[in-house]
């Protein structure tokens, strides 16, 4: 458990003025000027939460009660933290389990209970020892609105994030899941781990969500040890599966992180670095051919699991340095592709993880996770080596072309771990990049670096101690990136600035020697060279005033450059947030003198006011923001008088344009006024005769200046903030021998230290205040009466003055109350939904009008008035529209500041908290001063944005309503403005749309075509706010009113109502989440309210009495039927207007869309309905039988009879009786875990002499149509469907059945309705676009189920028809009722299954011979989906058919088409086939020799599926399905034939052929090729080895188990074929295979073989052959690494396979065992480089002797020298961006040999050539490590002579 108090939370007076122990406190609320209120409020607001949320759930109220208060139970942890005490957590927390868990409740309402309880939850302040949680409610809740059928077809809609919440809430509940909870999971999800099947990837989703990692001290046996080494078995023997691999990663990070220590995963390493690495899905590919299979797994999920293996004894650190060596070359700036976002990715992850483990060990101990034992916890040693490991990578990542942030931030962590290592190579960087000028982006790249790794640079933490001394000359350096001509390089430039002027002091401390006795020598040097703040303080003012002056915007770029705006707001933000950051920690002398440097360029110049003069009167409200007095004092005056001078004529203000000067100084004065208000007090006397002229100024300009003089003088008067930002809590002031600034650069703060002086309103501001809304608000509103009475006229210009006077007035909203009125109800509730009242300091201040009434409420009764004029009057005047818009915004929002602020606020703190935190910092003292004084500022704002919610009152509506207006009025400008105001008010006021909806139907009403405008207006509010839209409301009654009013509107044929309707349509669809309308709340959820009356604070409302309950009962029960009833009413409505026939074709079809949208799971459509839909399912128009076709798939599902199950033991089997029945579950055995083919589950499998033939064998209890079920293990309860005879009656008379159900019958009982539906499904949609469609076959599904064969006979004639028709919409149709037909009749009994199988099987046989190219694919979709989950031994007929001859030497398409369709079936029956699978190998074996490609590579892939079961998951339950050694022994010795003339006799190689099974394949072969008597021998093996090619390469891709050993026994055979020429199909096989095998994931099991094969490959005697191998082996050792670096010999073996071959006589084999060997070098594959290099310069010094070239002794001399040359060319290939030492020295040897013969010499100047290509970018710094003379060599190597030379 984590400290629940924090210091002097746990005083116990504190406790006692709480009455209670706080779970924990939010610290910054200590900060705020109120803090020792704080307690009570909380205490109250507690108390009705309590009090409020507590009867709702009792009185049974989940809406609007419990909804309500809920989310501000979320609000009230925001604003204080879990202050609360254990009881009520352990009360609130049950409580929500309960309410998430409710049978029946709608997703909205799920999401937001449970992202509550979450919250609750997930700090862990409760231990499993207080609370207990049963996990199967959870499940149950998942299972409802996730994995349901109802949410898979679409009837249970809900929002996408509610998935992930749920995922959230399960993880941090397994904490408190009891110890049982690991083998009761298990028993769920263990038997759905069918290799085969997709049910094993739900499988492992459920055993990640739902098994408890974590380390219990109460349990003996921990729950892990139970299933984690069956996991990892099956995971290694199901190594090529990608479905569940996710899933089961992160199960396994998560337990390495909760286990550290306790878990041995040494086993393991190698496999799991090995997948690691293949799932980067890095670019070494074998001859370009990228194999299709890529193994996802989430980096963070990785790099979690890696840094909890560090420690102790363990290797991790090995594989972790290798791994990353292989990676680095990939992040190279060079180097772009796809990859770099995975590795920049892993990279971050990886430290970042790191850093958190770093953090949990040393700094917060996590009291609830397990302690790690001593010999795991991470050592400095372990910290270094880490650093060491991922600094390389990291740095050669910092320049890449995207994702700087990503490595910035890493280095930052990697600085903060160890900054000795990390931050001198950053500081040196920055120097070096200082004078570039080719390259700026590696400037601004070091600059970003150099600001992340500031604070370890400053702190000097362990070793590092020379980090300040580079603080004042990297400052002074950077002053020139303050540069106009390239805006990024400033930006960069002033953060630089910023962040360093954040950490230090910026004060002259160069006397401190006179002070200060015990300096260190370090100290002195900093003293002495503090004295250059001065001078960089004013040089950066030079250079801010130098750029300000160079922004000038002449008229042109004002109207061509409107674009530049953008940047140029950026350019004041940064100007004013730097120059603040600089100024507040400079010395007040140092200050003076920029502020006297910056008046006296106020004075002397005068600049244009568009940017320039904007720039600079932004610097100078930065100064008096950090020093008010001073600057005030310096510039108002003198800004008042001139300003006054040039208003002394009255001509002037009416000047249209006033001059430059003026509006020059206005503008100044305007922003210097942002200041601490206390100081501004004084100068109102002389801004107010200045405000009395200027805001009469009829200049546009010229108002705009004013209007902002006045807010900002009265936001710096009305709002509380921190008076300094300042890095250390003492004033600069102070003489230096009280304090070193020195010393305290980059110090940290202890929040608990921290006093924070608060401007707050005083009572001389809040008179003034007063005095300046007397003074100019009540004219503003008399002249706007009189403009609406008519007793005066105002130009449009003189309106907008007097608005804009308005709105500056309100920039004091924090004084002016909201008026009291009494409120709305908007939603009737049996608790008070009444918002709460929070403190934001300002109580007790009001500002009122002089007559004592209320400023708002007065403002907004004035600008309704107004509004109504101007829309009578002058609607077109758009600009006081928008004014008047703004203004009932600030109307609206209380405090001043809205959400949206405050978002924006968080955002900017969290980056730069980010940018200066250091998570190593131990003790409270972790926060920078600055940085805590930010979040205090943050928590008011909360605050404020809090109390900006009241209660809705009279006037509040009328705001509504007139915003409403303006949203649907004549100007679009007018209309967007209004309706984004509009939403955010909407979201503000809880339920406030209630109040808008009488007036949208009121605008809907209207004729679409004369009020265009109003209708458009209307239907844009309906689709806000964008996240949750009017227009789908959880609500019947609106619902009811609206949607009807919108499809009986008056059609409008204009584009844009048009493309909204449609929006609306699709809004419905897409927002429109399932609303519960039977809810049942069981009493144990509504007992939970109880506790919360019996802990303090009390609530402040009693407990419910039992009459309130019984009411609360009532209440529940008849909102229930009441939504019932608006829900049949509403489908009703629209059912009315759909066939009254007056619709418009676009509203009747938007009301069919709003019908198919009201499908409730819970509710059946009435009869009405579903004979709609029936009758709609043969309209003329596609989309309307679309939407019909979908509706009835929901209403036959809800028509769908349950069936009955009944409880078997599945090892009971006996032939002729089935499985015994067992009466209760306690009667089940739990049988072992025995993975595999079984006794047990033999009975599952297909068995042709079993198959049912009778009514006998179809009622025996034995069909299971779940494929997984049984393959795994048997789950604890295992239920089979009872006979016939207990199943609902299919024949039952139209009587039996309800209203709907009879419809139905009726419906699909007319033949003239069958012709109809089937002509219409059998229409082309789209030519070469229409696919097989899953909505038409579950109707026919759904139908053939509900109904059995009643219906057949009418669509028999159609079937026979359409199989007949090559047509391919005619196929398709047939295709989708055939399986909805065979999938449908799940239930039928005997003779109806029988008969229909009579009647089926001639028009499958006629479907197969009559398919076409374009059918092809959904005739093999039809048969999948009708095989899919069924019993295979009830669907024998079907596979019988399909079995018959599937290839006839009829067309070869045909004979494709026949084994796809087959294949469809198949598939799905998986393991439950081995029958089948025998009998269809033994009849393909004959034709694998095939003459045509398409059915070579048709069978290739039926042996993939054929073979695709030989697993072994026990050793015991070998698979009973066709096995590939067996298959590989026969097909062998046909192969041979191909290598017979070949280099080398094959056989001699091969350890495969006994004499016996040379026997067996001669017999075979004798058969096989009796019908291919007159064709040579050597074209049926080469066809062959197509075939086997094909089928073992899909084999490698698409089976779960990968690579086999045996298939290396093809590898000699493949690497000799891959160049013959005289085919190319068989060279594209062999590539193939070969790119497949050598990319494969190759288990240690198998890497003998497949080294073993290679070696003996290279003896077959050609060259190409042994070229093939090396380019094999390169790819197989990259993609496997780690599993043949875990065994030394295998490692040897490779290297001494490449340096043979280094020698081979073969000149292109040598120069590519070269390459392969520079490959293994740049991965670090090879570890004795020393004396590899020893050999090759001694083997490059062999000498030649100079006789003939033909002479053999010459030419192994060559051979011999040309080894060892190449040998070190692959040493400086192996380095393509760095120069080892060595290289150096290799150069020197290698220009010995520039003038050797041919192949040598030209070996040296094509790698020098490489060398000199990817060395050249950063060749300034690699030159260093040459001598002169190294380099002149290099200079003769590298420069080729001339010709005359």
């Amino acid at each position: 458990m984590e400290e629940s108090l924090s210091e002097d939370d746990s005083s116990q007076d504190r406790i006692e003025s709480l009455g209670f122990r706080p779970q924990k406190i939010l610290e910054c609320n200590r900060l705020l000027p109120y803090a020792d209120k704080l307690d009570e409020e909380s205490n109250r607001v507690l108390a009705t939460i309590k009090a409020n949320l507590g009867r709702a759930v009792m009185l049974r109220e989940i809406c609007p009660g419990c909804r309500v208060w809920t989310a501000r139970l979320m609000r009230f942890t925001r604003l204080y933290g879990l202050k609360i005490s254990k009881e009520d957590h352990l009360a609130f927390v049950r409580m929500l389990y309960e309410l998430v868990t409710l049978p029946n409740l709608e997703p909205y309402l799920v999401n937001k209970f449970a992202s509550t309880l979450l919250e609750l939850l997930s700090k862990k302040y409760l231990n499993y020892d207080d609370l207990t949680l049963d996990w199967r409610p959870l499940y149950e809740v998942r299972k409802r609105i996730i994995e349901d059928s109802h949410a898979e077809l679409g009837m249970y809609r809900y929002f996408t994030d509610l998935d992930s919440t749920l995922n959230a809430l399960i993880r941090e509940s397994a904490y408190y899941f009891p110890p049982s909870t690991t083998q009761e999971v298990l028993d769920l999800f263990r038997p759905r781990l069918c290799p085969f099947d997709s049910s094993t990837t739900k499988g492992m989703e459920g055993l990640n969500l739902f098994l408890p990692t974590m380390r219990r001290a109460d349990v003996k046996e921990q729950g892990y040890t139970l299933w984690l080494d069956e996991l990892m078995h099956f995971w290694s023997v199901c190594n090529n599966s990608t479905n569940f691999e996710s899933e089961l990663m992160w199960l396994l990070a998560r337990l390495a992180r909760l286990n550290i220590g306790h878990i041995d995963w040494e086993p393991h390493m190698a496999m799991m670095f090995t997948r690691f690495l293949r799932s980067l899905n890095l670019p070494v590919l074998y001859k370009k051919m990228y194999p299709g299979r890529i193994h996802k797994l989430d980096s963070m999920a990785i790099c979690q699991w890696i840094v909890s293996t560090i420690g102790g004894k363990s290797s991790t650190y090995q594989y972790l340095e290798k791994f990353m060596k292989t990676l680095e070359t990939y992040l190279q700036p060079a180097n772009f592709g796809r990859w770099v976002l995975k590795l920049r990715e892993l990279i971050k992850r990886i430290v970042s993880c790191f850093i958190s483990r770093v953090y949990r060990e040393r700094v917060k101990k996590r009291k609830w996770e397990p302690p790690i034992p001593e010999s795991h916890l991470l050592s400095d040693e372990d910290i270094t080596k880490f650093v060491e490991i991922m600094q390389p990578i990291t740095m050669q990542a910092m320049y890449s072309k995207a994702g700087v942030l990503d490595m910035v931030q890493s280095l930052q962590y990697l600085a903060t771990l160890k900054p000795s290592l990390v931050v001198p190579p950053i500081v040196e960087k920055m120097y070096m990049n200082l004078d570039s000028i080719t390259e700026p982006h590696k400037l601004t790249t070091a600059m970003m670096c150099v600001v992340a790794v500031g604070r370890p640079m400053l702190e000097q933490v362990g070793d590092y101690k020379e980090g300040r001394g580079h603080v004042l000359p990297l400052l002074m350096s950077v002053l020139p990136g303050i540069d106009p001509n390239d805006s990024f390089k400033c930006f960069i430039t002033f953060q630089f600035i910023s962040t360093f002027a954040t950490l230090v002091p910026l004060v002259d401390s160069s006397r401190a020697y006179e002070h200060f006795k015990d300096l260190t020598d370090e100290e002195e040097i900093l003293c002495a060279a503090s004295s250059g703040f001065e001078d960089f303080v004013l040089q950066f003012i030079d250079r801010c005033l130098s750029l300000i002056e160079s922004s000038s915007i002449d008229q042109s770029r004002i109207e061509q450059e409107s674009d530049k705006w953008e940047s140029e707001s950026l350019t004041e933000s940064a100007i004013l947030s730097t120059v603040i950051s600089v100024l507040t920690q400079t010395s007040p002398s140092i200050f003076q003198q920029a502020l006297r440097k910056v008046n006296q360029f106020v004075i002397s110049r005068i600049l244009e006011t568009s940017v320039a003069g904007i720039l600079l009167a932004v610097l100078c409200q930065a100064f008096a923001m950090v020093n008010a007095e001073e600057t005030l004092k310096l510039l108002v005056p003198n800004l008042c008088s001139a300003i006054m001078q040039g208003t002394e004529s009255e001509d002037i203000i009416k000047e249209p344009h006033l001059n430059n000067e003026l509006l020059y100084q206005l503008q100044i004065l305007a922003e210097v006024v942002c200041c601490d208000g206390s100081y501004l007090v004084q100068y109102v006397p002389l801004i107010m005769p200045v405000l009395d002229r200027t805001l009469r100024f009829v200049s546009k300009e010229g108002q705009h200046s004013a209007g902002r003089l006045l807010s900002h003088m009265l936001d710096s008067m009305v709002h509380m903030k921190p008076t300094d930002y300042r890095s250390v809590g003492y004033n600069f002031t102070e003489p230096l021998t009280e304090h070193l600034p020195v010393r305290d650069w980059s110090k940290p703060c202890s929040i608990y230290d921290l006093k924070i002086i608060w401007h707050i309103p005083s009572r001389e501001e809040v008179q003034c205040v007063q005095q300046i809304v007397g003074r100019y608000l009540p004219p503003e509103l008399e002249k706007i009466n009189n403009f609406v009475s008519g007793n005066l006229t105002l130009t449009r210009d003189e309106l907008q003055s007097t608005l804009n006077i308005m709105m500056s007035i309100l920039a004091g909203r924090p004084l002016l109350p909201v008026w009291d009125e009494e409120p709305i109800t908007l939603m009737d509730s049996a608790v008070d939904l009444r918002t709460i009242k929070y403190m934001t300091g300002v109580e007790g201040m009001e500002v009122t009008m002089p007559d004592g009434s209320n400023v708002r409420q007065e403002v907004a009764r004035v600008m309704i008035q107004l509004q109504k004029k101007l829309l009578r009057a002058h609607e077109d005047d758009t600009r006081s529209f928008f004014l008047l818009i703004s203004i009932y915004e600030l109307l609206l929002c209380n405090q001043g500041t809205s959400k949206s602020d405050f978002l924006n606020h968080w955002k900017n703190y969290s980056f730069i908290k980010q940018l200066l935190d250091n998570k190593l910092a131990v003790g409270s003292k972790r926060q920078l001063r600055r940085m805590i004084i930010d979040r205090a500022v943050l928590q008011q704002k909360m605050r404020q944005s809090e109390a900006s919610t009241s209660v809705v009152t009279e006037t509040h509506k009328q705001i509504f309503l007139a915003l409403l207006e303006l949203a649907a009025s004549q100007y679009s400008e007018v209309r967007a403005k209004a309706q984004g105001s509009l939403s955010m008010s909407l979201e503000m006021f809880t339920f406030s749309y209630r109040l808008l909806v009488p007036q949208i139907i009121d605008y809907l009403k209207l004729d679409s075509n004369k009020f265009h405008e109003q209708f458009k207006g209307a239907l844009y509010v309906l689709l806000g706010p964008k996240q949750n839209p009017l227009v789908s409301k959880h609500s019947w009654e609106l619902l009811s009113d609206l949607w009807f009013v919108l499809v009986t509107a008056k059609p409008s044929e204009k584009n844009s109502v048009i493309r909204l309707m449609e929006k609306l349509v699709e809004s419905v669809h897409k927002n429109f989440p399932t609303i519960t309308i039977q809810l049942e709340v069981p009493q144990k959820c509504a007992d939970t309210g109880r506790a919360l009356w019996s802990s303090l604070p009390i609530p402040d409302q009693p407990i419910p009495t039992e009459t309130e309950l019984e009411l609360g009962k009532m209440t529940l029960d008849n909102l229930c039927r009441n939504k019932q009833e608006k829900y049949t009413n509403l489908v009703n409505k629209l059912l009315d207007a759909i066939e009254s026939g007056n619709l418009h074709w676009r509203y009747n079809d938007m009301a069919v869309s709003f019908l198919r949208d009201l499908v409730h799971p819970d509710v059946p459509f009435p009869s009405r309905a579903v004979k709609f839909f029936l009758k709609t399912l043969i309209h003329d128009t596609i989309h309307l039988r679309k939407l019909a076709i979908a509706s009835m798939v929901f209403i036959l599902q809800q028509q769908k009879r349950d069936h009955v199950k009944v409880l078997v033991d599945p090892t009971s089997y006996q032939e002729g009786s089935g499985l015994t029945i067992l009466q209760s579950e306690d009667e089940a055995k739990q049988v072992a875990v025995k993975p595999g083919d079984r006794e047990d589950n033999a009975w599952l499998q297909y068995n042709y002499q079993s198959r049912p033939l009778t009514t006998e064998q179809w009622q025996m209890t034995r069909y299971q149509h779940r494929p997984y079920l049984g393959y795994y293990c048997w789950p604890k309860k295992v239920e089979v469907y009872a006979s016939y005879s207990k199943q609902p009656c299919l024949d039952r008379p139209v009587e039996e059945m309800d209203e709907a159900e009879a419809d139905v019958f009726k419906f699909f009982h007319n033949q003239a309705n069958i012709d109809k539906l089937i002509e219409y499904l059998s229409l082309e949609e789209k030519k070469g676009r229409d696919k097989f469609n899953s909505k038409r076959y579950i109707l026919f599904k759904n139908l053939f189920r509900n109904h059995g064969d009643a219906h057949l006979n009418l669509f028999l004639p159609h079937l026979k028809r359409l199989v007949a028709d090559k047509n391919e919409s005619s196929q398709r149709c047939a295709a989708e009722i055939i399986a909805g037909l065979i999938k449908g009749a799940k239930h039928w009994p005997f003779d109806k299954i029988e008969s229909l199988w009579r009647e089926l099987c001639p028009i499958i046989r006629c479907a197969l011979s009559n398919m076409t190219v374009e059918t092809v694919g959904d005739w093999g979709i039809c048969f999948a989906t009708a095989a899919e989950s069924r019993d295979p031994n009830q669907q024998h007929w079907l596979l019988e058919v399909l079995m018959e001859e599937p290839l006839r030497e009829e067309a070869a398409f045909k004979d494709c088409g026949r084994l796809y369709a087959l294949q469809g079936a198949l598939n799905q029956h998986e393991w439950r086939i081995p029958e089948l699978l025998h009998r269809l190998l033994h009849y393909v074996k004959p034709f694998l020799t095939h003459s045509f490609q398409n059915v070579r590579e048709r069978l290739g892939s039926v042996l993939t599926n054929i073979f695709n079961l030989d697993i072994a998951l026990s050793d015991q339950n070998l698979t009973k399905s066709p096995r590939i050694d067996d298959f590989i022994s026969e097909v062998l010795p046909r192969l041979q034939i191909l290598c017979a003339n070949g280099p080398k006799d094959i056989e001699s190689k091969m350890e495969v052929d006994s004499p016996e099974e040379v026997s067996r394949t001669a017999d075979l072969i004798a058969n096989v090729e009796l019908s291919a008597e007159n064709k040579a021998p050597r074209d049926l093996a080469l066809r062959l080895l197509k075939t086997v090619c094909q089928w073992s390469s899909a084999c490698i891709l698409r089976s779960c188990f990968g690579v086999k050993p045996s298939f290396y026994k093809f590898f000699p055979i493949v690497c000799l074929l891959e160049s013959y020429e005289g085919d190319d199909e068989i060279s594209k096989c062999c590539t193939t295979f070969l790119a497949y095998l050598a990319f494969s994931l190759n288990p240690p099991s198998v890497i003998p073989t497949a080294l073993a094969t290679v070696k003996s490959t290279l003896n077959l005697g050609s060259w190409k052959a042994r070229l093939t191998c090396l380019d094999f082996l390169q790819v197989l050792v990259f993609h496997n690494m780690p599993n043949f670096l875990s065994n030394d010999e295998w490692v040897k073996d490779v290297t001494s396979l490449v340096l043979t071959l280094m020698k081979d006589e073969r000149l292109e084999v040598r120069e590519k065992a070269s390459q392969v060997l520079g490959g293994l070098l740049h991965c670090d594959f090879i570890s004795s480089t020393d004396e590899l290099l020893k050999q090759f310069t001694k083997q490059s010094k062999t000498k030649l002797k100079r006789s003939s070239a033909l002479d053999n002794i010459y030419t192994e001399s060559v051979i011999k020298r040309h080894c060892g040359v190449l040998g070190l060319c692959a040493f400086i290939d192996a380095y393509p961006y760095e120069v080892p030492d060595f290289i150096p020295d290799v150069f020197s040897v290698l220009g010995d040999h520039l003038n050797d013969p041919p192949p040598i010499s030209t070996t040296i100047r094509k790698s020098l050539g490489n060398f000199k290509r990817t060395h050249l970018d950063n060749w300034q710094n690699h030159k260093l490590k040459f001598s002169e003379d190294q380099l002149c060599l290099l200079s003769d190597l590298l420069i080729p002579p001339t010709y005359y030379a």
